[in-house]
């Protein structure tokens, strides 16, 4: 049985105090589990009580924005992420949570072309930092699951193919792959093809539910039911988690075209307990 989840992001730009009141609401609303967004590392005792006391299941999502990259040619900035990472990490371990996701090689601010040599040289830095850090997630009991950005964000890894590919250069059994329909129906060619190629490598570790325009699931041109129904089909076990954001937020929409965050919410939970409930 899956773990259906939704990030804080759908109520609060930012986390903080502010999400306090979010957990037990999310488990009223019917959720199994919780997703936080890493804009910091650290949480308040308060916060954590709530989240461990909710008796959801909990992933964490990396917000590696611009300064943040393992696979910068600057010593002192893989050094900062690296940190920052950990620290994650360890917030994970004190909150009971199993994953943490997100654009864990490079995020969001990195677009460059580069020759090829430097290019080799980047995804090399990232595989070796990754290593590095999955041995530090093992130790939290946690999982890395590595996600493909669309083009405005990163020009490291865009599509599937490039996950599977950093997955095994990395070559820890706790490292896998974060599917994000949203990224996925900008890059890939045919976003089914890629979400089969992923479950058939058996490296999803994690996976984002989130309509074209960063609607709930069940809204947009996402094609549901044949993207729940290939997590049946391959027997997905692994969290699915709504990736919606409410005003102020990193993807939010400058038109609500959503409705409140209450709304997305319960939208996006009917969706999958239709498909997956």
């Amino acid at each position: 049985m899956n773990k259906l989840g939704i990030n804080l992001w759908n109520w609060q730009p930012a986390l903080s105090d502010k999400c306090l009141g979010l957990p037990t609401k999310i488990s009223r609303m019917g959720f199994t589990a919780i997703e936080l967004p890493m804009t910091t590392p650290f949480i308040s005792e308060a916060l954590a009580e709530e989240v461990r006391d909710s008796g959801l299941g909990v992933s964490l999502c990396a917000a590696l924005g611009k300064g943040r990259d393992l696979s910068s040619f600057d010593a002192s900035r893989r050094a900062s992420t690296m940190r920052y990472l950990t620290d994650c990490l360890e917030t994970g371990e004190r909150l009971g949570a199993t994953i943490l996701a997100g654009p864990l090689y490079a995020g969001g601010g990195k677009c460059h072309e580069l020759a090829p040599d430097e290019r080799k040289r980047e995804w090399d830095l990232a595989v070796r930092g990754l290593a590095e850090l999955a041995a530090r997630a093992r130790e939290c009991g946690m999982k890395l699951a590595l996600e493909p950005l669309h083009r405005y964000r990163t020009s490291v890894v865009n599509t599937v193919a490039q996950g599977l590919r950093m997955v095994d250069d990395i070559g820890c059994d706790n490292v896998g792959l974060h599917f994000d329909t949203f990224h996925a129906c900008l890059e890939e060619a045919d976003l089914l093809e890629a979400l089969k190629d992923a479950l058939r490598a058996g490296k999803v570790a994690h996976f984002h539910a989130c309509a074209n325009n960063r609607g709930a699931p069940g809204t947009g041109i996402v094609p549901w039911q044949d993207v729940f129904g290939l997590l049946r089909q391959y027997d997905y076990q692994g969290f699915v988690t709504m990736e919606t954001f409410a005003p102020g937020g990193l993807d939010a929409s400058w038109v609500n075209v959503h409705g409140s965050p209450d709304e997305v919410a319960q939208t996006g939970l009917r969706c999958m307990l239709h498909y997956l409930g």
